[in-house]
């Protein structure tokens, strides 16, 4: 579970300051009002386990003004279900994928090499080709276009449960959250001095009927959501370090961002 900490200081709120039915919070901290909504569900600001990374987890400040959170999203379970998963439904679409190939290999190309694992398609009399129509053949590349998508997709998931890492890189104001494999990376850009809060979310989609959580760094611009395949220690610490990094430290500096020892 989340602790109620205020979303401007970073200070737990004790139960008494809480109230529920006007849905707010007071912080005797600092003295600030806050909604229930930006209360609630925020990581503990704890200072002391930055520096006690969990296994697969770092923190470095190589320079001033700059650090870098990272988070290993490895898996042993992870890793044994989407291989599952990736072989099962990339199994079936591939027997459709090389029908389609075939169909299209002796229409425009000639005949298919006998070591070709797909139905021999062979010309009629008119020259025409008796496996199918070119019609057919298209509307079968077009309707499994998803399916292979979604077989890509499985295939991504399984190298980043096998050594996958997600990066929250800050440099003075500007702030990136890089999810993937090696250099093959999805990064989303943020607003790292204008960060409200850090808090934890809800996946829009459900896996076994329920949503996954993720962590999601909050700006008046926009809402950057990451981590949903980290295990949970290492997704509740790294939530724990950005709200230090990114919300209590700058607001206890004066707004400046102090850079906290480095650990591994």
């Amino acid at each position: 579970m989340g602790t109620n900490v205020c979303p401007d200081c970073g200070a737990p709120l004790a139960i008494d300051d809480i109230n529920v039915r006007e849905g707010v919070g007071l912080c005797r901290a600092c003295g600030k009002l806050s909604r229930l909504g930006e209360i609630t569900d925020q990581p503990a600001a704890d200072p002391s386990a930055l520096t006690r990374p969990p296994a697969g987890c770092s923190y470095d400040a190589p320079f001033g003004g700059s650090a870098v959170v990272r988070a290993s999203t490895r898996s042993a379970g992870g890793a044994a279900g989407a291989l599952f998963l990736c072989l099962f439904w990339n199994g079936i679409v591939s027997v459709f994928v090389l029908i389609a190939a075939a169909g299209l290999y002796t229409r425009f190309v000639g005949p298919l090499p006998e070591w070709f694992p797909a139905p021999d398609f062979k010309s009629d009399r008119r020259g025409g080709h008796a496996g199918m129509s070119l019609g057919m053949n298209l509307f079968l590349c077009l309707f499994l276009t998803p399916f292979v998508l979604i077989g890509t997709g499985l295939f991504f998931a399984l190298l980043l449960s096998v050594a996958g890492r997600v990066e929250v890189v800050v440099s003075g104001p500007d702030g990136r959250v890089r999810t993937g494999v090696g250099p093959f990376r999805w990064t989303r850009r943020f607003a790292a001095g204008d960060v409200r809060r850090v808090a934890a979310g809800q996946t829009a989609y459900q896996e076994n009927g329920r949503a996954k959580e993720l962590i999601q760094i909050e700006t008046p611009d926009r809402t950057v959501k990451f981590g949903s395949m980290l295990p949970e220690a290492r997704r509740r610490w790294m939530m724990a370090a950005l709200q230090q990094l990114l919300v209590v430290g700058p607001k206890r500096g004066g707004g400046t961002r102090r850079p906290l020892a480095a650990a591994r």
